[in-house]
């Protein structure tokens, strides 16, 4: 990437990030009892003002919102990518290929249990723009021929024919999220590997595996706690290939009789240092923490684009969730400590 493209990057992303809720953002959100006044209190944010500025915030509804603040995140993505030189497109392509199975993934719940999710067909026109597929077609699908139809062409469709059925109850969900996101850490890993060298390389694989071997520890500890899965089970739904954890030490984790040592296992790893210091016995919530402040930490130092764009993502992906965390609990009238519980920042 030339040095003006990789700077401007950087620049860009660190300045958006500096336009980010703060806590004190976060503390007035929590006083809100509608959807109205959280409306009222982004419009006049920096971050959000430019796409919530002509809503009325009293014909808003949950949907409408959580939608504009999606498309507020694609809107600083797309001013990010812009930057992005020829010679690099392959590794950020890696978050569009991300995207992309969420939809997938979407669909093939939609089809099995007949409802399909509209709302994915709103996604801005960036992305819509720049996907593989026809996402119109695809989340219009009713059967899964008509899902297999829609992804002709596609690296998806050799991973999905062979659980191909017509019988929706016979459709193995499962197994075609683990084949979708197996084939992405396969890309991830021979993307890295083939476009960077050095310390970016070495970096990009941290951040990247450290991602993949928290969740790998996440899913162990929801499959054991809450599914009394065996070890062949849960060995079978994880990333095990090209990371820095072993199979022995996975089956180890695995072999823990009771799941909240797992718990303790995260909050003792190599990952202490970035945990969070109210000890949450919510492991999603840890996790996420984790992965949080090491974004952080790379926001600020870095001084690589591929890193610093990758990290925005992930932070900005957060910041979504938290306001969604914060609208739900409204919707459901969740106790204001309970909400904040839930969020990261």
């Amino acid at each position: 990437m030339s040095g003006f493209a990789g700077n401007a990057i950087i620049t860009k992303a660190k300045a958006l990030y500096g336009s980010r809720l703060y806590p004190e953002d976060y503390e007035q959100l929590l006083r809100f009892i509608s959807i109205q006044e959280i409306v009222g209190y982004l419009k006049k944010h920096g971050k959000y003002s430019n796409t919530l500025s002509n809503v009325d915030e009293f014909s808003m509804h949950r949907g409408q919102l959580e939608y504009l603040i999606k498309k507020s995140f694609f809107d600083n993505l797309t001013k990010l990518v812009k930057f992005v030189s020829t010679s690099d497109r392959k590794f950020y392509e890696l978050d569009m290929i991300r995207r992309e199975i969420d939809i997938v993934l979407s669909s093939v719940r939609s089809v099995i249990s007949g409802n399909i999710d509209s709302s994915i067909r709103d996604l801005p026109m960036f992305f819509r723009q720049n996907s593989s597929f026809d996402i119109e077609e695809l989340t219009k699908s009713l059967t899964m021929k008509d899902l297999m139809n829609a992804l002709k062409n596609t690296r998806y469709f050799d991973l999905i024919m062979p659980y191909f059925t017509d019988n929706t109850s016979e459709i193995r969900y499962t197994d075609i999220e683990h084949d979708l996101f197996e084939k992405y850490h396969e890309i991830a890993l021979e993307r890295i590997n083939k476009y960077y060298k050095g310390t970016l390389r070495k970096q990009l694989m941290d951040i990247y595996q450290s991602k993949v071997e928290i969740e790998n520890i996440i899913k162990i500890y929801r499959l054991k706690k809450f599914y009394n899965a065996d070890e062949t089970e849960i060995m079978n739904t994880l990333m095990a290939k090209g990371i820095r954890m072993s199979v022995e030490k996975l089956k180890e984790i695995i072999g823990l009789k009771n799941p909240d040592d797992i718990l303790n296992y995260l909050s003792n790893s190599e990952y202490k240092e970035f945990k969070d210091a109210d000890d949450y016995v919510y492991i999603e919530y840890q996790a996420g923490r984790i992965k949080y402040n090491l974004a952080r930490r790379y926001m600020y130092f870095s001084k690589y684009p591929p890193i610093v764009y990758s990290v925005f993502l992930f932070l900005n992906e957060i910041e979504q969730s938290n306001i969604y965390n914060i609208i739900e609990g409204i919707r459901y009238d969740i106790d204001k400590e309970d909400i904040k519980k839930m969020l990261i920042y």
